[in-house]
């Protein structure tokens, strides 16, 4: 019996271990098309050069709205977004601002298909706050839209397991959202 709940002991640590790694040292990196598409949260601006460079990064497209995204600069006492002056300073990384609700606005979906159209936009990184509900889920867009995922596969893959939330379960609002999404013709 002791050795059956220090197991479990050690499993529950292991896991939390990990899911403290992927969102406080990975900032919720993930890969979704390598070389193409990647998704995070908010990654700190002195290690977001090293993810643009490690990843070679030319285009960042930041889901959150202005009260997420700007901070008070200390020296003009002003409010400023930082990641985009950051990125502005980054040779070649264009940076984009769609903010969105948790579930998109068509005209915001239309505006980030226009940003993917744009092979010269590549690789892109797409991220929101935390990197696992908006980013997640113009990610699963991205992979019905360029990749071919059924609905049902985008739903499903935008779900991983150190997540313990229900995001994208079958009647969560995203994951209806992505269920009923219909694809562009592009015929």
């Amino acid at each position: 019996m002791k050795i059956a709940i220090i197991s479990v002991i050690i499993i529950m640590f292991l896991g939390l271990a990990f899911a403290f790694y992927q969102k406080k040292i990975r900032y919720n990196l993930v890969t979704i098309s390598e070389n193409k598409v990647y998704n995070s949260g908010v990654i700190p601006l002195d290690k977001l050069h090293g993810i643009i460079s490690d990843y070679h990064i030319k285009t960042i497209i930041d889901l959150r709205d202005g009260a997420e995204q700007t901070e008070l600069n200390p020296e003009t006492k002003k409010q400023v977004n930082t990641e985009a002056a950051a990125a502005e300073k980054i040779a070649e990384v264009h940076y984009f601002n769609l903010p969105t609700d948790q579930v998109p606005q068509d005209s915001t979906v239309k505006k980030f298909l226009k940003i993917m159209d744009d092979p010269k936009n590549y690789p892109v990184l797409i991220h929101c706050h935390h990197g696992v509900g908006r980013s997640r889920l113009f990610s699963s867009i991205y992979r019905i839209e360029y990749e071919h995922f059924t609905n049902e596969q985008a739903r499903k893959n935008a779900r991983y397991f150190w997540e313990f939330s229900n995001n994208f379960s079958k009647n969560s609002e995203k994951g209806l959202y992505l269920t009923n999404y219909k694809k562009r013709n592009t015929n």
